[in-house]
């Protein structure tokens, strides 16, 4: 099954991404990679994003799909996904 890509500026259920430092890039915007950056809006901060696309990888690190989960206290807070980049 193919899943999205994350890349800079994607929502999150609580926030948005605000770093991505892969060596890809989906329509001009940066893909993001494990330990990327998102805010957090319940918690008030800004909280890694926990990667884990399998098959493509970036600097040696996993890259964000739809679903990651941004390591905040909110267990729920995910990444929505909305490049045109997949990963299966």
């Amino acid at each position: 099954m193919a899943v999205k890509l994350a890349v800079l500026g994607d929502r999150t259920s609580n926030g948005k991404i605000i770093s991505a430092t892969a060596n890809y890039f989906s329509e001009g915007r940066q893909v993001a990679q494990n330990n990327d950056k998102a805010i957090c809006s319940i918690c008030k901060g800004t909280f890694p994003i926990q990667a884990t696309a399998v098959g493509i990888i970036s600097n040696g690190m996993l890259l964000v799909q739809d679903q990651d989960r941004v390591l905040c206290q909110c267990s729920s807070h995910k990444v929505i996904a909305g490049s045109n980049f997949f990963t299966s």
